[in-house]
C-alpha cells in the first residue's frame, strides 16, 4: 500500500512539473555562430544542460559555429515563475575555403617539434579558461559592446577553413579586421583579464572575462598593456595592433566565446534588436 501511495505522489509531482512547462509554440531560426535573443522579464535561461542568468532581463542563446544543424529546445523562466520553451532551428553556415598560397612564415607551416610542444603547453593553460563555466558571475557588460578599435572596418574570416601554403589549419574562430599596425586596441566592455601572453599561433594575445560566461579575445597584438587578473573598463586600451604569430600582415583578430560557444563577435557589436528573436 505504501509503495502504491508513493507511486501516486511521484506521479502527481511529475504532472505538476509538466504543467509548469508550456509546449513550445514559439520558434526562432539562426545560423551556426549566431546569437538568439528572447526578451522580456527573464529570470533564468537554459539551453540543453547549461543554465545561466539573463542580461538586463533578456535571455541570450549563443550558438557554437560548429553546432550540429537541427532543431533544439531553449527555455526560460520568467520573473513570475512561469517556465516557457521555444523551438530553435540551427541552420548550417558553410565553411568558406581560403587558400593562402604565398605564405612566408614557414615556421607555422612546418612546425618544429619544439614549437608543437610549446603549443600543447599553451593549450593546457588556455583550455580551462575557454571551458570554464562562469555563467554565475554577474554580467558587467551591456549590449552592444564597444568597438575594439576606434575605427573598425568590415570584418571577414569568421568560421573560414584555411590552408597556409597547402597546410590545413583549424577553423578560424574569430573575425579579422584590416587595421593598421600600432592602432590602439580597446576592451569591448568592463571585465577582468584572465590571460595576457605570447602564444605560438595567436601571437600576443589577451582574453577578458566580462561575466555571464562571456569571454572576448584579441590576437596578434604588437604589444600588450595589461596583465592577468587586472580589472579593465569599457574602452580601456589593452594593447596595439600588430602581426605577431601566424599572420599574413598587420590586423586585429577579435573573437568571442559565450557560455563556452564560439560565436561570430559581430553579434556583440550589433543592436540587440537586430539579432534573431524568439517569436
Amino acid at each position: 500500500m505504501r509503495s502504491y501511495l508513493v507511486s501516486i505522489a511521484l506521479s502527481g509531482l511529475a504532472v505538476a512539473a509538466n504543467a509548469q512547462t508550456s509546449t513550445p509554440t514559439r520558434s526562432v531560426s539562426a545560423a551556426q555562430g549566431a546569437v538568439v535573443r528572447w526578451p522580456g522579464n527573464c529570470q533564468r535561461c537554459s539551453f540543453e544542460s547549461r543554465v545561466w542568468n539573463p542580461v538586463n532581463g533578456t535571455c541570450y542563446y549563443p550558438i557554437d559555429m560548429e553546432k550540429k544543424a537541427g532543431t533544439y529546445t531553449i527555455s526560460r523562466r520568467t520573473t513570475g515563475g512561469k517556465l516557457e520553451s521555444a523551438r530553435l532551428t540551427v541552420t548550417e553556415k558553410p565553411c568558406q575555403q581560403e587558400d593562402i598560397k604565398n605564405f612566408k612564415k614557414m615556421e607555422y607551416v612546418k612546425v618544429s617539434e619544439k614549437n608543437q610542444a610549446r603549443h600543447r603547453r599553451e593549450m593546457d593553460e588556455l583550455n580551462p579558461i575557454l571551458l570554464a563555466k562562469n555563467e554565475e558571475r554577474p554580467p558587467v557588460f551591456d549590449l552592444p559592446v564597444t568597438k575594439p578599435t576606434a575605427q573598425l572596418p568590415a570584418g571577414k574570416g569568421f568560421g573560414d577553413c584555411r590552408t597556409f601554403a597547402g597546410q590545413p589549419a583549424d577553423r578560424h574562430t574569430g573575425t579579422d579586421y584590416a587595421v593598421s599596425a600600432g592602432t590602439p586596441v580597446r576592451s569591448v566592455g568592463n571585465g577582468r583579464v584572465v590571460l595576457a601572453a605570447n602564444h605560438f599561433f595567436s601571437g600576443n594575445s589577451v582574453y577578458i572575462d566580462h561575466g555571464n560566461g562571456l569571454l572576448s579575445e584579441y590576437f596578434h597584438l604588437k604589444s600588450i598593456d595589461v596583465k592577468p587578473n587586472q580589472t579593465v573598463t569599457k574602452g580601456q586600451k589593452i594593447g596595439v595592433v600588430g602581426e605577431t604569430g601566424r599572420t599574413t600582415g598587420p590586423h586585429l583578430h577579435f573573437g568571442a566565446r559565450w557560455h563556452g560557444e564560439k560565436i561570430n563577435p559581430g553579434y556583440l557589436l550589433m543592436d540587440p534588436s537586430d539579432m534573431p528573436q524568439v517569436q
